[in-house]
């Protein structure tokens, strides 16, 4: 029986770990990462305009056209699954990182990231992605991070080897990557 993220995020996991939602704003030396919350969510539903407005920075339209959708559909009220990457010093979104509990086991969290295309090959994804990383494991709860990535996203792969990742399975077009606390520790 798949539980939803409600059920998924609440306190205490059956194994004496507590398990808590993303409250408030991760940042790294170029980056602020802003939790999708309902108010969040609600400014994207309304448009590019409003969600920058909202959020306090530039949205570049490639990166809106691309994932405003998605942002509009997260923000449950059982936690944020999604944070909007900031650069600090610019006001500009650069792109967004997903985290959702995975339906294979109790606290592991399943992983995806998108970049602004004049954002990428910087390091962005790598910095963003690595934070939340580091937030699942040592405040979510998380024990495993799963990532799937298709097969000829070369780009994708690097990043996912450069935050510590290992193939997992390849069935078919997608290649499917496990993280650990341990494989993280080691990158």
């Amino acid at each position: 029986m798949k539980r939803s993220i409600a059920q998924r995020l609440r306190p205490g996991d059956g194994r004496g770990r507590m398990i808590t939602a993303l409250s408030y704003p991760l940042f790294t030396t170029r980056l602020r990462l802003e939790p999708v919350t309902p108010a969040l969510a609600a400014a994207a539903r309304a448009g590019q305009a409003v969600f920058a407005d909202t959020i306090g920075a530039d949205a570049p339209a490639d990166w809106c056209a691309a994932s405003l959708g998605l942002v509009a559909r997260s923000g449950a009220s059982d936690g944020p699954t999604r944070v909007i990457a900031v650069h600090r010093a610019e006001g500009c979104v650069i792109g967004d990182v997903r985290f959702e509990p995975s339906p294979r086991a109790v606290r592991e969290f399943e992983i995806g990231y998108g970049v602004a295309r004049a954002r990428r090959r910087q390091g962005y994804a790598v910095e963003a992605t690595g934070r939340v990383i580091d937030w699942l494991f040592s405040s979510g709860g998380a024990d495993s991070i799963i990532a799937g990535c298709d097969s000829r996203n070369l780009a994708s792969v690097r990043t996912l080897r450069r935050l510590g990742f290992w193939l997992d399975s390849n069935p078919g077009k997608t290649f499917w990557w496990l993280l650990t606390a341990d494989l993280r520790s080691s990158a």
